[in-house]
């Protein structure tokens, strides 16, 4: 099977933190197994010196052929750039197909959408629609497009999910429950869509005893404290108040728990927030820390207990939280809640964590009583659990098996 020559597009910047953790090393990946990559991405210039250092050298070992669009970084600027995206998008990867002759286009998300689908219709070029869950469904569900022109963009990006889904030589979806709703909407879907997780670099994310006892000390925890952590954002789509109440039904247990809450918020914010709950917390038991993400791991490290809630929805089936194999693959087990995708077969017993059924107090009081009771499975076994699911290696063997069916398809032809 030979190699192909793609093209990536994705509406995300490469040092952000999704693109370092999501983009780039699939990137880095595909072109180590002998694809020829080249990325159009869409690129913060407040990050310019985080590119220049991290990013730009990695894509050059790894010789992937780097596109960006600049964001404008003045408000009203920024605003009115976010119309003119898929026309900005669509010239460039024009430009980019001419300069790079792909054998294939990879579209990531929806956002680029609207300048991967006319192109590769004007080209003849295939597509893969890499969906990363149901984008449309989770903007509606949070309440972000409302009035008559919340409602114009939805049905704009409706109708391109259908073309994207009906048109796409091969889709992606981040879970099983994922992949079972796109088949009610394309009957063929099923032969023709691959099962990617979010996938953690298995070399980084890891259990080390030495990183944690210094992140430990250095963070002023003590052996007897038990540290649940919250990584990424803590919007209202996150279930936050089952974190605050957590906390508290922890220490009701008198255990010395602590939260470690790693993202853009800080002590007193969250203490703001857990009283909307009705939640009292102690700010001396919270940790706040913003870091870059190649500094997550040891704060994971540091950990007892990684928190994945989020609301479940229509839209949550298509979920893969990347912070969950994260806490796994550092062998921490984890709490979430019923309704996000596979999360049921990602902890299939209390040896990997807990899934919650209800956000009520009984719910939340057995889940304290369990993490009393220490039930869970040492590091290694946790971590050995994650790889078969959530190993980067194995995404990227996935992606190159894909990539490669297109050269089998090219040399038919």
């Amino acid at each position: 099977m030979s190699a192909t020559r793609s093209i990536f597009v994705t509406n995300n910047g490469l040092s952000d933190h999704i693109g370092t953790a999501q983009v780039l090393p699939y990137l880095e990946g595909l072109a180590a197994r002998g694809h020829r990559i080249a990325c159009l991405s869409v690129e913060h210039p407040t990050r310019q010196d985080v590119f220049d250092t991290k990013i730009a050298p990695r894509l050059k070992r790894a010789g992937v052929l780097h596109s960006p669009i600049l964001r404008r970084t003045l408000p009203l600027a920024g605003k009115l750039e976010r119309f003119a995206m898929p026309a900005l998008m669509q010239s460039r990867l024009d430009k980019l197909v001419d300069a790079f002759q792909p054998d294939l286009i990879h579209c990531r998300s929806y956002m680029p959408l609207g300048a991967v689908l006319p192109v590769c219709k004007r080209r003849g070029l295939p597509f893969v629609f890499d969906m990363r869950g149901f984008w449309v469904d989770e903007r509606c569900e949070a309440g972000i497009w409302q009035g008559p022109l919340g409602h114009s963009i939805s049905r704009h990006f409706r109708k391109l999910e259908t073309k994207a889904i009906s048109d796409a030589s091969a889709i992606i979806a981040l879970t099983h429950d994922a992949k079972a709703v796109v088949a009610t909407r394309r009957p063929s879907a099923g032969s023709v869509t691959s099962v990617i997780p979010c996938s953690v670099d298995q070399t980084r994310f890891r259990p080390d005893k030495t990183l944690r006892a210094s992140t430990r000390l250095a963070l002023g925890y003590s052996a007897k404290d038990v540290v649940l952590v919250h990584l990424g954002s803590a919007g209202p789509l996150y279930q936050m108040g089952t974190t605050y109440r957590l906390l508290a039904a922890l220490q009701a247990q008198r255990m010395r728990g602590r939260l470690l809450l790693v993202g853009d918020l800080d002590v007193q914010q969250h203490v703001q927030a857990a009283q909307s709950y009705g939640v009292t917390l102690n700010p001396a038991h919270l940790t706040c820390r913003h870091v870059p993400h190649d500094e997550v791991p040891a704060l994971l490290n540091a950990a007892d207990i990684g928190l994945s809630f989020r609301i479940a929805s229509k839209s949550s089936l298509g979920v893969s939280a990347t912070k969950v194999g994260e806490y796994l693959s550092c062998g921490l087990p984890v709490i979430s809640n019923t309704g996000i995708g596979d999360i049921n077969d990602i902890l299939p017993d209390r040896r990997f964590g807990l899934v919650l059924a209800h956000h009520d107090t009984p719910a939340i009081e057995h889940a304290a009583r369990t993490i009393a009771s220490a039930p869970f499975a040492p590091r290694a076994v946790i971590r050995a659990h994650a790889a078969a699911r959530f190993s980067l290696e194995r995404a990227c063997d996935v992606y190159d098996a894909l990539y490669r069916s297109f050269g089998i398809e090219r040399k038919a032809a």
